[in-house]
């Protein structure tokens, strides 16, 4: 048996196509599948790529953070945020996603991206709306209920200490934000990021040595993989095949929203509304 050793970098969207690749082969995951029990995807671009490797397309993208913060989209589109997977069939419930979740049971299984995690395995999500909206409202009601959830999420969400982060944020005390203020939401269950990923996959390990970059690798991770000379080729090939993988998400709702638009009314603090209203 021959060991090896390979060092690879993969920007932030190479990372949520491999952890997509990875997810659809998690045994929680394909025995839901196989035994047609009810799999929910809550949207967000990492799991919008495991949409994608289901073959039901890339989901709507409402939240996000780019160089100018915590924004959101600037549309309002038909394409699904939460999709309810069950005997091959995939449903939008954006507007019964609260009802659906009081109906499932510890068969079902959730699967949510995250906003933050930590080296403790806590992970936290981001709110921009009060109560977080009828999603908020759903996890809230998993959470109590104790239903099974995965974590999809990059290490370049690593922070300190997500409990310590959710002791000081929140949208009221906020006086300016790049963007929406947000508050953090705790989210359970196993967190699945590249290094887990790579082991699903591939059977390696993967240990990350380096975080970030320069031009396109702002927000990389580099990672070293250590196996069997075969798993290390496999996964050598598909982070070459990964370079330049695009972001996940559906292209209408990746517009970003600005001072004015329609999502003023409830987001909370936000530099671009104030510009827009001439407040300075």
């Amino acid at each position: 048996m021959l060991l090896k050793k390979v060092q690879v970098t993969l920007t932030g969207n190479e990372s949520k196509r491999l952890i997509g690749k990875a997810a659809v082969r998690l045994p929680e995951v394909c025995s839901r599948m196989k035994n047609g029990r009810q799999l929910l995807l809550i949207g967000g671009t990492t799991v919008s790529a495991m949409s994608e490797e289901l073959g039901f397309g890339p989901m709507r993208i409402s939240g996000r953070i780019d160089a100018g913060g915590t924004r959101s989209a600037l549309h309002k589109i038909p394409a699904p945020h939460n999709l309810l997977v069950q005997a091959g069939q995939a449903v939008n419930v954006d507007k019964n996603i609260q009802l659906i979740v009081e109906q499932m049971d510890s068969t079902a299984l959730i699967i949510v991206g995250a906003n933050a995690i930590d080296t403790q395995g806590r992970a936290a999500l981001a709110f921009a709306s009060r109560g977080g909206g009828s999603r908020g409202y759903a996890l809230h009601n998993a959470y109590i209920r104790g239903l099974p959830m995965i974590v999809l999420c990059g290490l370049n969400k690593l922070i300190p200490d997500v409990g310590s982060a959710m002791a000081h944020t929140g949208l009221s005390g906020v006086e300016r934000s790049m963007g929406a203020a947000i508050g953090l939401y705790n989210i359970f269950g196993s967190i699945i990021t590249e290094i887990k990923a790579f082991e699903v996959l591939f059977g390696v390990e993967a240990v990350a040595i380096a975080g970030s970059g320069i031009g396109s690798g702002e927000g990389s991770r580099t990672f070293l993989l250590m196996g069997e000379e075969e798993n290390i080729q496999q996964a050598w090939d598909q982070v070459i095949a990964l370079k330049g993988a695009e972001l996940s998400g559906d292209r209408g709702s990746l517009a970003v929203c600005h001072g004015g638009c329609e999502g003023c009314a409830r987001h909370h603090g936000c530099m671009y509304k104030y510009a827009a209203e001439g407040i300075t």
